[in-house]
């Protein structure tokens, strides 16, 4: 008997998983049709997105560069001056130093956080099985009065401090639609280190039959920290590599 009860143990986690991952595909599937399809998501090799980011009571110009495989630039412009936060040029990341007003260097495993982030363009659940990521349904949950589904991603894991650690975020996917409203994570370093940060997305928009977020809030701890709102998106621009490159090696 123990032995039946021991298969039927294995058996039923066996079914559970299987359970699990056809809801994931389910909601993979639906939001991918709701945002304009997989197949067309697949065609993005580059997006520019001009936007103005509140922060503080000021409000400033802003562009995000993209391009595939995995480069990315954002842009704040202030009293002339060009604020990189941050860029990556598919080998090396780097961002202006707030009190120098000079292009820096990431640290070795900052950069390789980047890297991991940048490789993810144009979308998190792409390719998340060859990427190695596992992606399971963690039930429900209200947020800001919207019933969602939760979603954990756990990614490569990245280095703190010399030390391993899981590299984890939390997708809320509204149950109307089928998109990400939230995505929620824990800060690893730095002065902000194990704040929650949210993620907000509102406001998707129609750009040439791909539905993106228009607006976006960064919050830490619960707290807007600064909001991007998009002026347009261009799907597929001409983008020179040189314009991700750290200054000096221009």
């Amino acid at each position: 008997m123990k032995v039946f009860k021991w298969l039927f143990t294995i058996a039923g986690i066996f079914t559970v998983s299987i359970l699990a991952a056809q809801t994931v595909d389910e909601i993979l599937n639906k939001y991918y049709e709701n945002i304009g399809g997989k197949e067309a998501w697949k065609k993005i090799t580059s997006v520019k997105s001009t936007a103005k980011v509140s922060a503080q009571g000021m409000e400033f110009p802003a562009t995000m560069l993209q391009k595939a495989p995995n480069k990315q630039k954002l842009s704040i412009f202030f009293q002339g001056m060009e604020i990189v936060q941050p860029a990556f040029d598919g080998t090396t990341g780097w961002q202006t130093n707030f009190m120098t007003m000079a292009a820096e260097k990431m640290e070795a495993e900052d950069n390789e956080i980047a890297k991991i982030q940048s490789e993810d363009f144009p979308d998190a659940f792409m390719k998340y099985k060859e990427r190695g990521y596992t992606l399971t349904l963690e039930g429900s949950e209200t947020i800001e009065g919207t019933d969602c589904f939760k979603l954990k991603m756990t990614k490569k894991p990245i280095k703190v401090n010399g030390v391993e650690q899981e590299n984890i975020i939390h997708y809320f996917f509204e149950k109307e639609n089928y998109v990400p409203i939230l995505i929620r994570s824990v800060v690893p370093k730095g002065e902000a280190k194990g704040m929650i940060q949210d993620v907000v997305y509102s406001d998707y928009q129609e750009v040439d039959g791909l539905f993106f977020p228009f607006t976006i809030a960064s919050k830490f701890n619960g707290q807007t920290q600064a909001t991007i709102m998009m002026e347009s998106i261009e799907i597929n621009p001409e983008i020179d590599d040189q314009v991700f490159a750290f200054p000096e090696d221009k």
